[in-house]
């Protein structure tokens, strides 16, 4: 009986989308550090980034080119919009975590400009979102972004760790986001809230001693 087995590969990450998370891991890395990552040699990284800095600069438009093409996918729907774009922007965790961690990226015009334009098309989600009623109309533009963000990177690490599996990732993110982390139940809220102590004896007993 002959055996079949699956001629199925699992596609390969880009060499920028492997310097992404190299960098991410440890900021320090040197382009060697990058090329064996990679599996090429460092000769071939070189032929393409002749500098650490322009390889910086290539990974941070893959990230960005990534991030464009997670916000395509994401389209409206009761919550606005908000669970696609928690479940586009997870899997892309070591690339934003390149972006906010680059200090260095600061600096470089074309990058921001893309950057800036991204995050505002990720944003306009979020206050669909918000108008539809998932998100408290109170919450600022800054607060809103920057949380869920947050949260996205958070899952992306867990997911990375193996502590969180990926199909878990979105509904965690978005329960968090809309409703903490706080006990669910409104008693036991409104017990914490209100520094409700034990009673210490009944209104009759007390009467009674008076």
């Amino acid at each position: 009986m002959s055996v079949h087995t699956s001629t199925r590969r699992v596609a390969k990450p880009s060499l920028l989308d492997v310097a992404a998370e190299v960098l991410v891991a440890d900021p320090a890395a040197s382009l060697a550090d990058v090329a064996e990552a990679a599996g090429i040699g460092r000769t071939t990284l070189h032929k393409n980034y002749a500098t650490r800095d322009d390889l910086m600069r290539a990974v941070a438009h893959r990230a960005i080119d990534r991030w464009e093409n997670a916000v395509d996918t994401v389209t409206g729907g009761p919550d606005g919009g908000l669970r696609a774009l928690a479940e586009a922007t997870i899997p892309i965790g070591p690339q934003l975590s390149f972006l906010w961690r680059s200090p260095i990226l600061d600096h470089v015009p074309d990058i921001i400009e893309r950057w800036t334009a991204v995050e505002r098309r990720g944003l306009a989600v979020l206050q669909r979102a918000r108008a539809a009623g998932a998100i408290g109309p109170d919450v600022p533009d800054w607060w809103l972004l920057q949380t869920f963000y947050s949260l996205v990177y958070v899952a992306s690490e867990a997911v990375r760790s193996g502590h969180l599996a990926p199909r878990d990732a979105p509904d965690l993110v978005i329960r968090t986001l809309l409703r903490g982390i706080g006990a669910a139940s409104d008693q036991g809220s409104a017990g914490v809230a209100g520094g409700n102590q034990p009673a210490t004896g009944s209104a009759g007993e007390d009467e009674s001693r008076t």
